[in-house]
C-alpha cells in the first residue's frame, strides 16, 4: 500500500514537471526583459542624440530645431507597434512565409533600381510622400529569415559543397542587388551574416573558408569600379601615419571622439555639430556621443550593444528549434556586427562605411526594422525549452 503511494505521489510529481516544461515551450511564456530593457535604453538614448546632433543643422535647413527629432519620434513609435505585434506573434509563422518575404524583398531592390530616389550619388531609397523607405534593410532581415529556414530544412545537405548553393544563390542575388544600389557596406555585412549562420548550421569549416576567399576579389573589384571607394581606402590607410592625412569626416570625427575626454563636455555643448562633421545626426552619431558624454558615454553605449549581443545569443542558445536559434543569431549578429563596424568607422579602426548605428542614429527604415527585429527576439524568447 505504501509503495502504492509512493509510485502514484512519484507519477504525479513527474506529471506536475512534464506541465512546467511544457508550459515553459509554449508562446505564452515571458518576454526577455532584460533584452527589452537594452533595447529600450537604446532607442531612448538613440532619440535624444538624434535632437542632440541636428539641432542646429535643422534650424539652418527648416527654420526649426526639431524636425529631425519629430521624425525621430514618429519612426520610435511605429517601431514600437511593429515591435509589440511581432513579439505577440508565434515566429514560426515567419517560416511558412519566409518565400513570399524573400521574394518581396527581391521586387523592393529592383523596384529602387527603377524607381529609387538618388541622394549623394546612390540610389538607395523609395519614397512614398514623406516617407523615405530603404529596401536594403528589410533585404538584411528576409535574408536571415530565408536562411534560417532553408538550414533548417536541408540541416542534412550542409555537409556537402552543393547543399550550400541555394543559400549562397540567395545571398548573391540580394547582395547583387544592393550593390548596384552603390551600396558597399551593407552587403558586405550581409555575406559576413550568411557565412556566419551557415558555420552556425553546421557547414564545413573548409566549406566556409572557401566561400569567404571567393569574397575578397569580388570586394576588390567593387572597390576598384568606384574611385570614390578606392579614395576612402588611400585615405584609410593614410590616416594610420598621420591623422590628418585621413578624410575631412575622420579628422573631425577623431576630434569629436578626442573633445570629450573622460566625462564629455555636456549635452548638447558638442562643437563638431556645428556644421563641422557632415551629417552628424547619421552614421557619424557616435563622435557626438563621445564628445558630449564623453569615454564615460561611450563605454557605456558600447555595454548596451555587447548585452544586446549576450541576450541575443543566449536566446538562441534556450530556443527549441533550429530555425529559431538561426533567426535569433542572424538577427543579434546583423545588429552587434553593424554597431561594431559603424564604430570602427567613426574611430578611424575601419575604412569609411555607409552604415547607420543600429537604434542610435537617424533613419527610419533602419529604426523600424531594428524594433522589428527586437519583437521577434522577444517572441522566440518566449518559447525556452
Amino acid at each position: 500500500m505504501m509503495h502504492a503511494r509512493t509510485c502514484s505521489q512519484e507519477n504525479k510529481d513527474d506529471a506536475v514537471k512534464l506541465k512546467k516544461r511544457l508550459f515553459a515551450a509554449t508562446p505564452g511564456g515571458n518576454y526577455d526583459h532584460v533584452l527589452l530593457l537594452i533595447s529600450v535604453v537604446l532607442v531612448i538614448l538613440g532619440s535624444i542624440m538624434v535632437f542632440s546632433s541636428s539641432v542646429i543643422m535643422a534650424d539652418a535647413r527648416f527654420q526649426s530645431p526639431y524636425v529631425f527629432a519629430i521624425k525621430q519620434i514618429i519612426w520610435v513609435i511605429f517601431g514600437t507597434v511593429a515591435m509589440f505585434i511581432l513579439a505577440n506573434s508565434d515566429y514560426r509563422d515567419l517560416q511558412k512565409m519566409s518565400r513570399m518575404l524573400l521574394i518581396i524583398s527581391i521586387v523592393l531592390l529592383v523596384a529602387v533600381l527603377v524607381f529609387g530616389t538618388v541622394k549623394g550619388g546612390a540610389r538607395r531609397w523609395l519614397r512614398f510622400g514623406w516617407i523615405s523607405f530603404q529596401p536594403s534593410e528589410v533585404a538584411k532581415l528576409m535574408m536571415v529569415i530565408a536562411l534560417a529556414d532553408y538550414l533548417d530544412r536541408k540541416k542534412s545537405r550542409l555537409k556537402e559543397f552543393k547543399g550550400l548553393m541555394p543559400p549562397l544563390f540567395i545571398t548573391a542575388l540580394l547582395t547583387g542587388l544592393i550593390v548596384l544600389e552603390r551600396d558597399l557596406g551593407t552587403p558586405i555585412l550581409m555575406v559576413i551574416i550568411s557565412i556566419c549562420l551557415l558555420f552556425a548550421a553546421g557547414a564545413r569549416l573548409k566549406h566556409i573558408l572557401l566561400m569567404g576567399a571567393a569574397c575578397v576579389p569580388l570586394v576588390v573589384i567593387a572597390i576598384l569600379r568606384q574611385p570614390y571607394r578606392l579614395a576612402r581606402i588611400h585615405a584609410f590607410a593614410a590616416s594610420w601615419g598621420d591623422i590628418h592625412a585621413g578624410s575631412y569626416q575622420l579628422q573631425r570625427s577623431i576630434m569629436a571622439l578626442g573633445n570629450g575626454g573622460f566625462f564629455g563636455m555636456g549635452m548638447g555643448q558638442s562643437q563638431m555639430k556645428l556644421n563641422f562633421l557632415p551629417e552628424p545626426h547619421t552614421d557619424f552619431i557616435f563622435p557626438i556621443i563621445g564628445e558630449e558624454l564623453g569615454f564615460i558615454g561611450t563605454i557605456f553605449l558600447i555595454s548596451l550593444f555587447l548585452g544586446f549581443m549576450w541576450q541575443g545569443m543566449k536566446i538562441a542558445r534556450n530556443c527549441q528549434n533550429l530555425f529559431g536559434q538561426l533567426t535569433a543569431l542572424g538577427i543579434t549578429w546583423a545588429i552587434g556586427f553593424q554597431a561594431v563596424l559603424n564604430m570602427g568607422v567613426a574611430s578611424g579602426v575601419l575604412p569609411t562605411k555607409g552604415l547607420p548605428l543600429p537604434f542610435v542614429s537617424f533613419g527610419g527604415t533602419s529604426l523600424l526594422l531594428n524594433m522589428a527585429c527586437v519583437g521577434i527576439l522577444l517572441s522566440i524568447s518566449k518559447q525556452r525549452q
